[in-house]
């Protein structure tokens, strides 16, 4: 009788300092698959009536949650900050969480049912292979003028806190562009630069982009503005540095989701691991779905 053997994957966590370092090198110097799949580090497409769609299911989760009266029309999400107390838009200085947006890392059904059918979106329009893709998508609402709003921005890009570098970041507003969104990008080539200046030291990058404000200040000045507009998405190369910054005058709503082609996966060496508090383990029925694009 044959019996496989099944190699355990070395935890990105265990690895020594020269060798994250010889590993990020390779990453930031080899093209990705983003990078080869699109010929480009970012695209922005037009996704149809999902906007809509995640539109109203979450006004109606404000008002079920009763965080926003049911008197209120889907008009007014820009202005959702004029109803919340200064308690609920405050951020977690550590994590740059607001309490509003704690109430969405559960859902519903009804909600689910919309992400899920956004995912199979992707699959026909943007990736036409299997993917998984992040078990619960991340909604953000950001407010204007939000007590401990001076953790952003804090430049940093997701594999530096130990997400696969074969991800890709999807990210759509749920609200309009009424002076910018808050949410800014760097391309690839000021990113590389600037993991080169740390010799590729993701553990001094990170440090610096919390605690530099001259650093933080600089990378201001080699990364943009992201201006996509309500309707369209947006999807980058995961290697790209990019941060949230302060909103002024408006509230934005957002959402993102990582995936990662089956593909990727199953030729990863390495278990990625996330370096903040939960540890989360990016792996189908940890971080991602149980089930990839094809089966749901």
């Amino acid at each position: 009788m044959h019996f496989s053997i099944i190699k355990k994957k070395t935890n990105i966590n265990d690895l020594l300092l020269e060798e994250k370092k010889l590993l990020v090198k390779n990453i930031y110097t080899t093209p990705s698959y983003f990078q080869n799949l699109f010929n480009q580090e970012s695209i922005e497409i037009d996704f149809q009536h999902y906007p809509d769609l995640f539109r109203e299911e979450l006004v109606r989760l404000l008002c079920e949650k009763e965080i926003l009266p049911h008197t209120e029309s889907l008009n007014n999400l820009e202005t959702l900050h004029e109803f919340l107390s200064d308690e609920m838009k405050a951020y977690n200085f550590d994590d740059g969480v607001n309490k509003i947006s704690t109430y969405f890392y559960d859902t519903d059904e009804n909600f689910l049912n919309i992400y899920y059918q956004f995912i199979r979106f992707l699959r026909k329009n943007f990736l036409r292979e299997p993917f998984w893709f992040q078990a619960t998508p991340t909604l953000r609402i950001h407010c204007p003028n939000a007590k401990n709003n001076h953790h952003y921005p804090r430049y940093h890009s997701d594999i530096s806190y130990g997400h696969p570098p074969e991800e890709m970041n999807i990210w759509f507003p749920l609200t309009k562009c009424l002076n910018k969104h808050g949410f800014r990008t760097m391309s690839l080539a000021h990113s590389k630069k600037i993991l080169e200046q740390f010799d590729y030291n993701f553990a001094d990058f990170i440090d610096n982009a919390i605690h530099n404000k001259p650093f933080s200040n600089y990378c201001d000045t080699l990364s943009q503005i992201v201006t996509t507009e309500y309707g369209k998405m947006l999807a980058f190369d995961s290697r790209c540095i990019h941060t949230g910054e302060p909103l002024t005058s408006h509230t934005r709503i957002s959402i993102d989701i990582r995936i990662l082609p089956v593909s990727q996966y199953e030729n990863m060496h390495l278990q990625y691991q996330g370096s903040g508090r939960r540890k989360v383990i990016f792996e189908p029925g940890h971080c991602y779905h149980q089930e990839h694009s094809d089966n749901i």
